[in-house]
């Protein structure tokens, strides 16, 4: 069988087929690190909207079962409408958003038809007691997603971000120093909810091993490990270690601030997705567009040209050239910073000469006259 099938993830649970550097999910193939990394992008706003939303039916799940039977109808009609409302919250963020939710929304429909109302109220009944499983496990979400990013954060920004090197031993250094550290463990235990859903360094799984066909060669068969989590702050917590394992971890962009997956060695600044200060490119294109441009400005070269464009313009302000002057004297100071930039001799001996005020103005005005 194929990697990733019949894992029958939901709210309730999820499951990772792992091979190699790789996980997969709903048959889709991810590099390990990538839910860890992608759940970081959760807004401020987006993530105290999923609490609230996971908070209130909380408020009345007990209501449903133990309160008097007008009162629980009512109660259970409301739940069930924000249950629905949570689940579309969740489904736009990793891994919810790869599940069926076709299947999923079938599930709330069956759990809070009306038929099985009745059923919920029977103390100690199988409706009643998967009623109050699913409500648990869903509206523990996004308290499960508040704490793992709180943690996450503070180890790439305390810690991933300083290394020298991005290898497994390095990350390893890391993840030791920082899930040791007082300061570390003080701010978790200070997060709103900490008894619900608490990062810990020693995620709860199952474990077994399914025979599927080789990503490499469909003809060959693969052992894979398929890991399965009730608490989803486990899986996230599995999935960075994984990545960390296999020399990926999580980085924010000096660039957008999103986070992303690194998946080698290199020190990362920008990465590959589009900038926001110029549509036209990618965060590193730009970063890298930036940086020659920092780099050009400590250049002799540049530096004068700088000087000398930066005069022509203010004496264009000022009133004391034309506009044609202004647009020849500009474009004569670029002719001559190229000419130094591809004759090393030029630039050492008539560069500085030609570039002066004055013998830049004559020359425009001698282009003007013709």
């Amino acid at each position: 069988m194929p990697l990733g099938i019949k894992q029958n993830n939901s709210f309730i649970h999820t499951t990772l087929d792992i091979w190699n550097d790789k996980v997969f999910y709903q048959e889709q193939k991810f590099p390990a690190g990538y839910f860890a990394a992608s759940i970081l992008n959760i807004s401020d706003d987006a993530l105290q909207e999923l609490i609230q939303s996971g908070g209130a039916p909380t408020f009345l799940i007990p209501v449903v079962v133990q309160g008097d039977e007008q009162e629980a109808a009512q109660a259970f009609t409301k739940l069930r409408s924000q249950i629905i409302d949570l689940a579309k919250l969740l489904w736009q963020y990793p891994p919810f958003c790869y599940n069926d939710h076709e299947k999923e929304l079938a599930q709330i429909n069956r759990i809070f038809d009306e038929s099985a109302f009745p059923k919920i109220r029977v103390s100690h009944s199988e409706s009643q007691q998967e009623f109050l499983l699913f409500c648990a496990a869903i509206t523990r979400i996004p308290i499960a997603i508040l704490h793992f990013t709180a943690a996450a954060k503070f180890f790439e920004l305390d810690y991933l971000r300083r290394l020298r090197k991005r290898t497994e031993t390095y990350f390893a250094v890391a993840a030791h120093d920082c899930f040791n550290s007082e300061a570390f463990w003080k701010e978790m235990q200070e997060l709103q909810s900490w008894e619900i859903e608490p990062f810990s360094v020693q995620p709860e799984l199952t474990s077994t091993h399914v025979f599927a066909r080789s990503p490499k060669d469909e003809k060959e068969m693969v052992f894979v490990t398929r890991v399965s989590f009730i608490r989803p702050v486990d899986f996230y917590t599995y999935d960075l270690f994984n990545g960390l394992h296999h020399g990926h971890a999580p980085s924010r962009c000096l660039g957008c601030g999103r986070y992303f997956l690194t998946t080698n060695g290199h020190i990362p600044k920008y990465c590959d997705g589009i900038a926001p200060q110029d549509k036209r490119m990618t965060c590193r294109q730009y970063g890298a567009m930036m940086r020659q441009k920092e780099q050009n400005k400590q250049h002799p070269i540049y530096r004068l040209f700088s000087t000398r464009t930066n005069t022509i313009r203010k004496h264009h302000e000022r009133g004391k050239i034309s506009d044609e002057l202004r647009e020849q004297a500009l474009l004569l100071a670029e002719e001559l910073r190229d000419k130094a930039l591809l004759d090393n001799d030029y630039a050492a001996t008539g560069y500085a000469q030609d570039m002066e005020q004055e013998h830049i103005y004559t020359e425009a005005r001698k282009r003007l006259e013709k």
